[in-house]
């Protein structure tokens, strides 16, 4: 029997990326699933689109990706718990290709490659190749190249972890989880389960710089310092310019 999926969508003044992220998730092929869209407070139309979609439109007060992901967690009725950023596009083979890896012995949670929505096909594919060749390296530091936007969770799994630390303003939050989950079971990675996400942060300043601030994050999180918060992680004119929307 195929396993029950939840899917936690996390919303925050999205509504320009939105409706095309739900339709992505409402055309997966693998259809035992719940998605549950949890708003963080937008002041948009976010919710609205959202309420087109979703099975079930929650509200989370306290600010922050992490609270919503983790109220959207605590209410999950699925086997299996992931989490899709809004502006994140899912090929319809993505949640039967997590499910498949799921199938292997032990496995507590399954990652994939991300590329950019924004780019053409050539592209898309030299950064998912470039992607997978540096997880492969990374997990050599004890580092997996685990973003929320792509990654399958036991739920069991996440709770006997202790799951997303809500006190905690570290910005590692998901590598710093896999880490975790590593110690009590198989963290698969799973090059086909491919999604594309927006660029926007990359591109906010310029790219480059955006390469250097991941990595800054990466090599926090390899040297076990975990000092880098969301606040200057993600900066001011970040979260202005989604109010602002």
């Amino acid at each position: 029997m195929a396993p029950l999926i939840t899917i936690i969508v996390p919303v925050f003044n999205e509504e320009f990326f939105l409706e095309d992220t739900l339709r992505s998730i409402r055309a997966q092929s693998f259809k035992n699933y719940e998605l549950i869209v949890v708003d963080n407070g937008s002041t948009d139309k976010s919710p609205e689109i959202a309420k087109k979609y979703a099975d079930k439109v929650v509200f989370e007060e306290r600010k922050g990706s992490i609270y919503a992901m983790h109220k959207g967690f605590e209410m999950a009725a699925g086997d299996i718990i992931t989490s899709c950023d809004a502006d994140t596009l899912y090929p319809n083979n993505w949640l039967a290709k997590m499910v498949q890896a799921f199938q292997k012995d032990k496995v507590v949670a399954v990652y994939g490659p991300m590329a950019f929505r924004e780019n053409g096909p050539v592209l898309r594919r030299l950064t998912v190749f470039s992607y997978c060749l540096l997880n492969g390296l990374s997990n050599l530091a004890g580092v997996s190249l685990s973003g929320a936007a792509n990654l399958g969770i036991r739920k069991d799994a996440y709770f006997a972890v202790g799951g997303y630390k809500l006190n905690s303003k570290v910005a590692s939050q998901d590598f710093i989880l896999v880490k975790k989950l590593k110690k009590i079971g198989k963290v698969k990675f799973c090059p086909s389960m491919i999604c594309y996400t927006s660029n926007r942060r990359y591109t906010k300043v310029n790219f480059m710089h955006g390469l250097k601030e991941a990595f800054r994050l990466w090599l926090d999180v390899a040297l076990n310092r975990n000092k880098i918060t969301y606040d200057n992680y993600y900066d001011e004119d970040y979260y202005k310019k989604k109010e602002k929307r």
